[in-house]
Protein backbone atom coordinates (compact mmCIF):
# COMPACT_ATOMS: atom_id res chain seq x y z
CA UNK A 1 0.00 0.00 0.00
CA UNK A 2 1.33 3.43 -0.97
CA UNK A 3 1.18 6.05 1.83
CA UNK A 4 -1.02 8.95 0.68
CA UNK A 5 0.13 12.51 1.24
CA UNK A 6 -3.41 13.73 1.81
CA UNK A 7 -3.79 11.62 4.95
CA UNK A 8 -1.92 13.92 7.33
CA UNK A 9 -3.69 17.00 5.96
CA UNK A 10 -7.06 15.39 6.70
CA UNK A 11 -6.01 14.36 10.19
CA UNK A 12 -4.74 17.88 10.87
CA UNK A 13 -8.02 19.36 9.59
CA UNK A 14 -9.92 17.12 12.02
CA UNK A 15 -7.82 18.05 15.05
CA UNK A 16 -9.70 19.70 17.95
CA UNK A 17 -7.81 22.97 17.46
CA UNK A 18 -8.53 23.12 13.70
CA UNK A 19 -11.43 25.25 12.41
CA UNK A 20 -14.58 23.14 12.37
CA UNK A 21 -15.59 22.57 8.75
CA UNK A 22 -17.21 19.84 6.69
CA UNK A 23 -14.32 18.18 4.84
CA UNK A 24 -15.20 17.19 1.26
CA UNK A 25 -12.81 14.79 -0.48
CA UNK A 26 -13.24 14.57 -4.25
CA UNK A 27 -11.48 12.37 -6.76
CA UNK A 28 -12.03 9.88 -9.58
CA UNK A 29 -13.32 6.38 -9.06
CA UNK A 30 -10.90 3.73 -7.79
CA UNK A 31 -8.28 6.30 -6.80
CA UNK A 32 -8.28 5.14 -3.17
CA UNK A 33 -10.73 7.49 -1.44
CA UNK A 34 -12.45 4.78 0.61
CA UNK A 35 -9.14 3.25 1.69
CA UNK A 36 -7.81 6.66 2.70
CA UNK A 37 -10.93 7.63 4.62
CA UNK A 38 -10.96 4.33 6.52
CA UNK A 39 -7.32 4.84 7.49
CA UNK A 40 -8.06 8.34 8.80
CA UNK A 41 -11.25 7.13 10.53
CA UNK A 42 -9.34 4.37 12.29
CA UNK A 43 -6.82 6.81 13.78
CA UNK A 44 -9.28 9.31 15.24
CA UNK A 45 -10.08 9.31 18.97
CA UNK A 46 -13.62 9.32 20.23
CA UNK A 47 -16.78 7.77 18.85
CA UNK A 48 -17.48 7.73 15.13
CA UNK A 49 -19.65 6.28 12.39
CA UNK A 50 -18.63 5.39 8.81
CA UNK A 51 -21.46 5.34 6.26
CA UNK A 52 -21.48 4.55 2.55
CA UNK A 53 -23.95 6.21 0.20
CA UNK A 54 -23.97 3.13 -2.01
CA UNK A 55 -26.02 1.30 0.65
CA UNK A 56 -29.74 2.02 0.93
CA UNK A 57 -29.82 1.47 4.70
CA UNK A 58 -27.02 4.01 5.17
CA UNK A 59 -28.78 6.50 2.90
CA UNK A 60 -31.94 6.07 5.00
CA UNK A 61 -30.07 7.43 8.02
CA UNK A 62 -29.04 10.59 6.19
CA UNK A 63 -32.24 12.59 5.84
CA UNK A 64 -32.76 16.29 6.67
CA UNK A 65 -34.92 15.60 9.72
CA UNK A 66 -33.96 16.66 13.24
CA UNK A 67 -35.02 13.47 15.04
CA UNK A 68 -33.29 11.18 12.54
CA UNK A 69 -30.05 13.12 12.62
CA UNK A 70 -30.16 13.31 16.41
CA UNK A 71 -30.42 9.51 16.63
CA UNK A 72 -27.55 9.15 14.16
CA UNK A 73 -25.13 11.83 15.27
CA UNK A 74 -26.13 13.16 18.66
CA UNK A 75 -23.57 10.98 20.45
CA UNK A 76 -20.81 11.07 17.80
CA UNK A 77 -17.49 12.89 17.62
CA UNK A 78 -17.03 12.28 13.89
CA UNK A 79 -19.11 11.03 10.97
CA UNK A 80 -17.72 9.90 7.61
CA UNK A 81 -19.96 9.61 4.52
CA UNK A 82 -18.34 7.83 1.60
CA UNK A 83 -19.91 7.99 -1.90
CA UNK A 84 -21.91 10.94 -0.64
CA UNK A 85 -23.15 11.91 -4.10
CA UNK A 86 -25.64 9.01 -3.87
CA UNK A 87 -27.41 10.49 -0.83
CA UNK A 88 -30.51 12.57 -1.69
CA UNK A 89 -30.32 16.15 -0.39
CA UNK A 90 -26.77 15.55 0.83
CA UNK A 91 -26.04 19.28 0.87
CA UNK A 92 -28.86 20.02 3.32
CA UNK A 93 -27.97 16.97 5.42
CA UNK A 94 -24.34 18.03 5.77
CA UNK A 95 -25.36 21.61 6.58
CA UNK A 96 -27.70 20.44 9.36
CA UNK A 97 -25.07 18.08 10.78
CA UNK A 98 -22.59 20.94 10.87
CA UNK A 99 -24.99 23.51 12.34
CA UNK A 100 -26.92 21.39 14.85
CA UNK A 101 -24.16 19.25 16.37
CA UNK A 102 -21.30 21.50 17.54
CA UNK A 103 -18.99 18.70 18.64
CA UNK A 104 -19.39 16.68 15.43
CA UNK A 105 -16.70 16.57 12.73
CA UNK A 106 -17.99 15.52 9.29
CA UNK A 107 -16.12 14.16 6.28
CA UNK A 108 -17.82 13.45 2.94
CA UNK A 109 -16.29 11.95 -0.17
CA UNK A 110 -17.45 11.48 -3.73
CA UNK A 111 -16.24 10.68 -7.21
CA UNK A 112 -18.85 12.59 -9.23
CA UNK A 113 -17.61 16.14 -8.88
CA UNK A 114 -20.20 17.50 -11.31
CA UNK A 115 -22.93 16.12 -9.04
CA UNK A 116 -21.57 16.29 -5.50
CA UNK A 117 -20.13 19.79 -5.86
CA UNK A 118 -23.49 21.02 -7.09
CA UNK A 119 -25.31 19.35 -4.20
CA UNK A 120 -22.98 20.60 -1.50
CA UNK A 121 -21.98 23.98 -2.93
CA UNK A 122 -24.66 26.46 -1.86
CA UNK A 123 -25.83 24.71 1.36
CA UNK A 124 -22.24 24.48 2.60
CA UNK A 125 -21.11 27.98 1.71
CA UNK A 126 -18.54 28.96 4.33
CA UNK A 127 -18.85 25.58 6.02
CA UNK A 128 -16.68 23.30 3.88
CA UNK A 129 -13.05 22.69 2.96
CA UNK A 130 -12.42 20.80 -0.27
CA UNK A 131 -9.59 18.31 -0.80
CA UNK A 132 -8.79 16.36 -3.94
CA UNK A 133 -7.32 12.88 -4.07
CA UNK A 134 -5.45 12.01 -7.25
CA UNK A 135 -3.94 8.82 -8.64
CA UNK A 136 -0.70 7.96 -6.84
CA UNK A 137 1.82 10.75 -7.35
CA UNK A 138 5.55 10.81 -7.95
CA UNK A 139 5.98 12.44 -4.54
CA UNK A 140 4.05 9.63 -2.83
CA UNK A 141 6.23 7.00 -4.50
CA UNK A 142 9.32 9.04 -3.56
CA UNK A 143 11.64 6.93 -5.73
CA UNK A 144 15.32 6.60 -4.88
CA UNK A 145 18.07 7.46 -7.31
CA UNK A 146 18.24 3.92 -8.69
CA UNK A 147 14.49 3.65 -9.33
CA UNK A 148 13.68 7.24 -10.33
CA UNK A 149 13.70 6.68 -14.11
CA UNK A 150 11.80 3.40 -13.65
CA UNK A 151 8.93 5.09 -11.79
CA UNK A 152 8.86 8.06 -14.17
CA UNK A 153 8.46 5.71 -17.11
CA UNK A 154 5.84 3.71 -15.21
CA UNK A 155 3.86 6.91 -14.59
CA UNK A 156 4.10 7.98 -18.22
CA UNK A 157 3.01 4.60 -19.60
CA UNK A 158 0.72 3.11 -16.94
CA UNK A 159 -0.24 6.11 -14.80
CA UNK A 160 -0.86 6.09 -11.07
CA UNK A 161 -4.12 4.33 -10.18
CA UNK A 162 -3.34 2.45 -6.94
CA UNK A 163 -4.34 -0.94 -8.34
CA UNK A 164 -2.13 -0.36 -11.39
CA UNK A 165 0.86 0.74 -9.29
CA UNK A 166 0.67 -2.34 -7.08
CA UNK A 167 -0.05 -4.84 -9.87
CA UNK A 168 3.18 -6.59 -10.88
CA UNK A 169 2.39 -7.91 -14.34
CA UNK A 170 2.45 -5.49 -17.32
CA UNK A 171 -0.27 -7.57 -18.93
CA UNK A 172 -2.52 -7.18 -15.89
CA UNK A 173 -1.83 -3.45 -15.82
CA UNK A 174 -2.85 -3.10 -19.46
CA UNK A 175 -6.03 -5.13 -19.07
CA UNK A 176 -7.15 -3.23 -15.95
CA UNK A 177 -6.49 0.12 -17.61
CA UNK A 178 -8.54 -0.93 -20.64
CA UNK A 179 -11.44 -1.75 -18.31
CA UNK A 180 -11.13 1.59 -16.53
CA UNK A 181 -11.02 3.55 -19.78
CA UNK A 182 -13.92 1.63 -21.30
CA UNK A 183 -16.40 1.77 -18.45
CA UNK A 184 -15.50 2.23 -14.78
CA UNK A 185 -13.97 5.70 -15.07
CA UNK A 186 -17.13 7.29 -16.51
CA UNK A 187 -19.70 5.32 -14.53
CA UNK A 188 -20.81 8.31 -12.44
CA UNK A 189 -20.94 10.60 -15.45
CA UNK A 190 -23.18 8.21 -17.39
CA UNK A 191 -25.40 7.80 -14.33
CA UNK A 192 -25.90 11.53 -13.78
CA UNK A 193 -25.62 13.25 -17.17
CA UNK A 194 -27.40 12.74 -20.49
CA UNK A 195 -24.60 12.17 -23.02
CA UNK A 196 -24.11 10.11 -26.16
CA UNK A 197 -21.72 7.39 -24.96
CA UNK A 198 -20.33 6.61 -28.39
CA UNK A 199 -19.64 10.28 -29.14
CA UNK A 200 -18.03 10.75 -25.74
CA UNK A 201 -15.69 7.80 -26.25
CA UNK A 202 -14.88 9.06 -29.76
CA UNK A 203 -14.07 12.47 -28.27
CA UNK A 204 -11.78 10.88 -25.70
CA UNK A 205 -9.84 9.07 -28.41
CA UNK A 206 -9.44 12.27 -30.41
CA UNK A 207 -8.18 14.08 -27.33
CA UNK A 208 -5.76 11.23 -26.61
CA UNK A 209 -4.07 11.94 -29.95
CA UNK A 210 -3.79 15.66 -29.17
CA UNK A 211 -2.23 15.92 -25.69
CA UNK A 212 0.15 18.84 -25.48
CA UNK A 213 -1.32 20.45 -28.59
CA UNK A 214 -3.84 23.25 -28.92
CA UNK A 215 -7.25 21.83 -29.70
CA UNK A 216 -9.89 23.34 -31.96
CA UNK A 217 -13.52 23.05 -30.86
CA UNK A 218 -14.66 23.43 -34.45
CA UNK A 219 -12.30 20.71 -35.68
CA UNK A 220 -13.43 18.31 -32.96
CA UNK A 221 -17.07 19.11 -33.69
CA UNK A 222 -16.61 18.54 -37.42
CA UNK A 223 -14.88 15.20 -36.90
CA UNK A 224 -17.55 14.00 -34.44
CA UNK A 225 -20.42 15.49 -36.47
CA UNK A 226 -21.83 17.38 -33.52
CA UNK A 227 -21.89 21.11 -32.78
CA UNK A 228 -19.06 22.94 -31.00
CA UNK A 229 -21.25 23.79 -28.00
CA UNK A 230 -21.87 20.10 -27.40
CA UNK A 231 -18.13 19.43 -27.61
CA UNK A 232 -17.47 22.14 -25.03
CA UNK A 233 -20.21 20.71 -22.78
CA UNK A 234 -18.71 17.23 -23.02
CA UNK A 235 -15.26 18.59 -22.20
CA UNK A 236 -16.73 20.19 -19.10
CA UNK A 237 -18.22 16.86 -18.04
CA UNK A 238 -14.90 15.09 -18.58
CA UNK A 239 -13.10 17.71 -16.51
CA UNK A 240 -15.66 17.45 -13.71
CA UNK A 241 -15.28 13.65 -13.82
CA UNK A 242 -11.51 14.07 -13.25
CA UNK A 243 -10.59 12.62 -16.65
CA UNK A 244 -8.99 15.67 -18.27
CA UNK A 245 -7.47 19.03 -17.40
CA UNK A 246 -7.79 22.07 -19.66
CA UNK A 247 -5.21 24.85 -19.83
CA UNK A 248 -5.81 28.24 -21.40
CA UNK A 249 -3.28 30.59 -22.95
CA UNK A 250 -1.47 33.04 -20.66
CA UNK A 251 -1.75 36.65 -21.79
CA UNK A 252 -1.11 39.79 -19.81
CA UNK A 253 1.19 42.26 -21.54
CA UNK A 254 1.81 41.39 -25.20
CA UNK A 255 -0.76 41.94 -27.94
CA UNK A 256 0.73 39.01 -29.83
CA UNK A 257 0.14 36.54 -26.99
CA UNK A 258 -2.41 33.81 -27.74
CA UNK A 259 -5.12 33.79 -25.08
CA UNK A 260 -8.20 31.97 -26.40
CA UNK A 261 -6.72 28.58 -27.32
CA UNK A 262 -6.85 25.53 -25.06
CA UNK A 263 -4.59 22.56 -24.41
CA UNK A 264 -5.96 19.36 -22.92
CA UNK A 265 -4.16 16.79 -20.78
CA UNK A 266 -5.30 13.50 -19.27
CA UNK A 267 -5.22 13.41 -15.48
CA UNK A 268 -3.81 9.90 -15.72
CA UNK A 269 -1.49 9.05 -18.64
CA UNK A 270 -2.35 5.37 -18.28
CA UNK A 271 -5.97 6.08 -19.20
CA UNK A 272 -4.82 8.04 -22.23
CA UNK A 273 -2.59 5.20 -23.38
CA UNK A 274 -5.37 2.67 -22.81
CA UNK A 275 -7.67 4.63 -25.13
CA UNK A 276 -5.05 4.26 -27.87
CA UNK A 277 -3.85 0.81 -26.77
CA UNK A 278 -0.35 2.35 -26.76
CA UNK A 279 1.68 0.81 -23.95
CA UNK A 280 5.04 0.43 -25.68
CA UNK A 281 8.09 1.75 -23.76
CA UNK A 282 9.53 5.27 -24.14
CA UNK A 283 12.35 4.18 -26.47
CA UNK A 284 9.78 3.02 -29.05
CA UNK A 285 7.36 5.95 -28.90
CA UNK A 286 6.85 8.82 -31.31
CA UNK A 287 4.76 10.77 -28.78
CA UNK A 288 7.37 10.89 -26.03
CA UNK A 289 7.63 14.68 -25.81
CA UNK A 290 3.85 15.08 -25.48
CA UNK A 291 3.64 12.25 -22.97
CA UNK A 292 6.41 13.78 -20.84
CA UNK A 293 4.60 17.13 -20.93
CA UNK A 294 1.29 15.53 -19.92
CA UNK A 295 2.95 13.65 -17.07
CA UNK A 296 4.64 16.74 -15.65
CA UNK A 297 1.58 19.00 -15.89
CA UNK A 298 -0.64 16.61 -13.91
CA UNK A 299 2.08 15.61 -11.43
CA UNK A 300 2.77 19.28 -10.69
CA UNK A 301 -0.91 19.79 -9.89
CA UNK A 302 -0.84 16.83 -7.50
CA UNK A 303 2.22 18.11 -5.66
CA UNK A 304 0.86 21.63 -5.23
CA UNK A 305 -2.54 20.37 -4.09
CA UNK A 306 -1.08 18.05 -1.47
CA UNK A 307 1.29 20.78 -0.31
CA UNK A 308 -1.67 23.14 0.12
CA UNK A 309 -0.33 25.64 -2.42
CA UNK A 310 -2.94 27.37 -4.56
CA UNK A 311 -1.85 28.10 -8.11
CA UNK A 312 -3.23 28.72 -11.60
CA UNK A 313 -1.74 27.24 -14.76
CA UNK A 314 -1.60 28.17 -18.42
CA UNK A 315 0.57 27.58 -21.46
CA UNK A 316 2.18 30.50 -23.30
CA UNK A 317 2.43 31.10 -27.04
CA UNK A 318 2.73 34.06 -29.35
CA UNK A 319 1.35 34.36 -32.86
CA UNK A 320 4.90 34.06 -34.19
CA UNK A 321 5.17 30.59 -32.56
CA UNK A 322 7.30 31.33 -29.50
CA UNK A 323 6.00 29.07 -26.73
CA UNK A 324 6.45 27.75 -23.19
CA UNK A 325 4.88 24.54 -21.91
CA UNK A 326 3.62 25.69 -18.50
CA UNK A 327 3.09 29.02 -16.77
CA UNK A 328 2.31 28.95 -13.06
CA UNK A 329 1.18 31.76 -10.78
CA UNK A 330 0.55 31.24 -7.09
CA UNK A 331 -2.83 32.32 -5.76
CA UNK A 332 -1.29 35.13 -3.73
CA UNK A 333 0.25 36.55 -6.91
CA UNK A 334 3.71 36.55 -5.39
CA UNK A 335 5.35 34.06 -7.74
CA UNK A 336 5.19 33.66 -11.50
CA UNK A 337 7.08 30.70 -12.97
CA UNK A 338 7.72 29.40 -16.47
CA UNK A 339 8.57 25.76 -17.13
CA UNK A 340 9.77 24.09 -20.31
CA UNK A 341 9.74 20.28 -20.47
CA UNK A 342 12.44 18.31 -22.28
CA UNK A 343 12.82 14.53 -22.04
CA UNK A 344 16.31 14.48 -23.55
CA UNK A 345 17.54 17.97 -24.49
CA UNK A 346 20.27 17.87 -27.15
CA UNK A 347 21.43 21.39 -26.38
CA UNK A 348 21.06 24.07 -23.75
CA UNK A 349 17.48 25.32 -23.71
CA UNK A 350 16.58 28.95 -23.12
CA UNK A 351 13.09 30.25 -22.73
CA UNK A 352 11.89 32.68 -25.45
CA UNK A 353 13.37 36.16 -25.33
CA UNK A 354 9.95 37.78 -25.67
CA UNK A 355 8.76 36.13 -22.46
CA UNK A 356 11.92 36.90 -20.52
CA UNK A 357 11.78 40.57 -21.51
CA UNK A 358 8.03 40.90 -20.85
CA UNK A 359 8.10 39.08 -17.51
CA UNK A 360 11.60 39.71 -16.16
CA UNK A 361 10.71 38.70 -12.60
CA UNK A 362 9.38 35.27 -13.55
CA UNK A 363 11.28 32.25 -12.31
CA UNK A 364 12.24 29.81 -15.07
CA UNK A 365 13.19 26.14 -15.18
CA UNK A 366 13.78 23.58 -17.92
CA UNK A 367 12.57 20.26 -16.49
CA UNK A 368 14.31 17.04 -17.53
CA UNK A 369 14.44 13.57 -15.92
CA UNK A 370 17.67 14.68 -14.23
CA UNK A 371 16.08 17.52 -12.24
CA UNK A 372 12.47 16.31 -12.09
CA UNK A 373 12.56 15.82 -8.31
CA UNK A 374 13.12 19.56 -7.83
CA UNK A 375 9.99 20.25 -9.90
CA UNK A 376 7.76 17.58 -8.37
CA UNK A 377 8.84 17.54 -4.73
CA UNK A 378 10.45 20.72 -3.63
CA UNK A 379 10.25 23.82 -5.78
Amino acid sequence: MVPRLLKNRLIDALAPEAPRKVLCVFGPRQVGKTTLLREVFGELPGQGEFLNGDFADDRALLVPERASLQRLAGHLDHLFVDEAQNVPEIGRVLKLLHDEFPRLRVVASGSASFDLRRKTGEPLTGRQVVFELFPVSFAELNPGATTLRQWIEHGMIYGGYPEIVTTGSPGEKRERLRQLAADSLLKDLFAQVDVNRDRLHDLLRLLAFQIGREVSMNELASTLRIDAKTVDRYLGFLEDAFVITRLGGFSRNLRKEVAKSRKIYFNDPGIRNALLDAFHPPALRDDLGALWENYLVVERRKWLSYAGVGASHWFWRTYDQQEIDLIEETSDGERLSAFEFKWSPTRKVRLPKAFRETYPHAETLVVTPENVREFLQGR
